[in-house]
């Protein structure tokens, strides 16, 4: 951890076993190149968000377009 990444920047996800040992089998299996379960947890996390935002984004512009 460096200086700017403390304990206090981060908090405890618990996750189902079997989410977990399919996350081990990727990150075992070496293609993806993930070197922890954090790393690959923290980019899925990442990328949804994005797609939920990305999503909502597009629904309120609809949403504006009918009103029009």
């Amino acid at each position: 951890m460096t200086n700017n990444e403390t304990k206090d920047n981060y908090v405890t996800v618990r996750i189902p076993k079997e989410l977990a040992n399919e996350i081990d089998a990727i990150m075992e299996s070496g293609t993806l190149g993930y070197r922890s379960r954090a790393e690959l947890v923290n980019e899925a996390i990442r990328r949804r968000i994005e797609q939920l935002n990305s999503n909502s984004m597009k629904s309120n512009n609809q949403n504006k377009s009918v009103k029009e």
